[in-house]
């Protein structure tokens, strides 16, 4: 099966992350490494303000499993407000931040983020933003915020 990764240049609107959380995502990964690490998005709309490290429940090197008891505790503590999870994020520590095989064959929601951070050079870890939809790989631009201070 052939991967499509469409890069929309205008339709899309950019991913928001602030840049704390960003680095976040990569200490975790470089934590977690050689292992793939993986935690869940939290935000709203198009912004994400949070991420949430959980367990990798897969035992190997190269997969993921993010722990379903960490994702309903998540879900627990944003009842009654307006976030939400929107997404999960994981690591590639031997490869590009593009979808396996199986991260596109095991996304369970059209509207799921997907956020990839290599380790390939790990010197310059590499983070990239996807939507997968029956297959069909959509990549986001990720613009990194600052926290209003105050």
């Amino acid at each position: 099966m052939k991967t499509i990764i469409q890069e929309d240049s205008g339709r899309t609107p950019p991913l928001r992350i602030p840049s704390h959380v960003l680095a976040d995502i990569v200490a975790h990964a470089v934590a977690d490494a050689p292992r793939e690490c993986c935690g869940l998005l939290v935000g709203i709309g198009d912004s994400v303000d949070e991420s949430v490290r959980t367990p990798n429940l897969e035992p190997g090197l190269t997969r993921f499993l993010v722990d379903p008891a960490a994702q309903v505790a998540l879900m627990k503590r944003l009842r009654g407000t307006r976030r939400e999870i929107l997404g999960a994020y994981h690591s590639h520590p031997q490869s590009e931040p593009v979808p396996s095989p199986s991260d596109i064959a095991e996304i369970f929601s059209n509207d799921f983020l997907c956020v990839i951070v290599s380790l390939l050079e790990p010197e310059r870890p590499i983070t990239r933003a996807y939507r997968i939809r029956s297959g069909l790989v959509e990549e986001f631009e990720i613009v990194p915020t600052v926290a209003a201070s105050g």
